[in-house]
């Protein structure tokens, strides 16, 4: 995930009580048993956060959750992650109201990170303003504007249009997170009938980052006319892009029967002349597929993978 530098000035306010002021109001709480005084002193002391300081923290906090997220290999990390979500979620959703403002009327640095940060307010209302930002003019505020659409989730995302950004505008950044925005909500049910061609067309992207995330859609979407192109793509010199071609193979042999068979197939094909690294997550894939081990030779993977239909 990538964010723009936020430059906004960040004001702070200190509530400064004249020493005499605070020596009569004591008295004064001193001598009524009212608490109401202590409660109004308590009022007027809460000083919110200035919009400029909450965006910078929100966005070193969403910097942080994207990494735990990239490279969590343990229960503990994942466990930070769920955490530091519920802690952006909260602040987020609390300032839903000035994070839109912000989006639709702030200097721009701010407007970047209010359209990520959006998303975690799960809430139905940050649908329209983070739409009407996929028609802006700077490809950094459509590029965290998907990204906010992917974490907010909503079905009612305009598909259309996010397919229409994946097959065609010029920052591959912005067709990166178009693919992956549009993972995100096909897993969660959404559905229409660019999305199956759009991501055909992402398959053949200059950027890894779309061939990936266009793999890994296709491999959800279990459309069984990119089994080929998905096989081809294991040999990707990237290795992000070949390892999700390896995902979306396994996936689509596992969920669709019909698929199984050539799925394993062009995976123990492959197996013959990987590299370490390579070799590693195919025969992963294999075991995970076939759901027993056949050791690690080609051979014995192939003639398991000719067997099946």
């Amino acid at each position: 995930m990538r964010f723009h530098r936020l430059l906004a000035a960040c004001g702070s306010a200190v509530l400064l009580l004249p020493a005499c002021k605070s020596a009569s109001t004591g008295q004064e709480v001193a001598n009524n048993k009212d608490p109401k005084p202590i409660g109004d002193l308590v009022e007027r002391s809460k000083v919110e956060t200035p919009i400029g300081k909450l965006l910078a923290e929100l966005d070193l906090q969403i910097r942080a959750w994207t990494r735990l997220k990239m490279t969590a290999a343990t229960a503990e990390d994942r466990t930070k992650a769920r955490e530091l979500e519920k802690v952006i979620s909260t602040t987020a959703h609390e300032r839903r109201a000035e994070l839109i403002d912000q989006l639709q009327t702030g200097p721009l640095d701010n407007r970047i990170v209010a359209a990520s940060a959006l998303g975690f307010t799960r809430d139905p209302e940050a649908l329209s303003p983070l739409v009407a930002c996929l028609e802006d003019s700077n490809p950094e505020v459509v590029g965290n504007a998907l990204l906010g659409l992917m974490i907010l989730g909503n079905p009612d995302a305009p598909l259309e249009r996010i397919c229409e950004l994946l097959r065609s505008h010029p920052d591959p950044w912005v067709r990166t997170n178009a693919a992956q925005c549009l993972s995100n909500l096909v897993s969660g049910g959404a559905r229409s009938k660019s999305i199956v061609s759009s991501a055909r067309l992402g398959l053949t992207d200059s950027e890894p980052g779309v061939r990936s995330h266009a793999a890994l859609l296709l491999g959800v979407m279990l459309d069984k006319d990119s089994m080929q192109g998905l096989v081809d793509m294991i040999r990707d010199p990237v290795p992000l892009v070949s390892s999700a071609a390896i995902r979306a193979l396994v996936w689509m042999g596992k969920h669709e029967p019909r698929s199984k068979g050539a799925a394993a197939r062009g995976l123990a094909a492959a197996l013959q002349d990987s590299k370490a690294n390579l070799r590693t997550q195919l025969l992963r894939g294999l075991n995970e597929l076939a759901g027993v081990s056949y050791g690690e030779e080609p051979k014995e993977w192939i003639d398991w993978a000719a067997r099946l239909p």
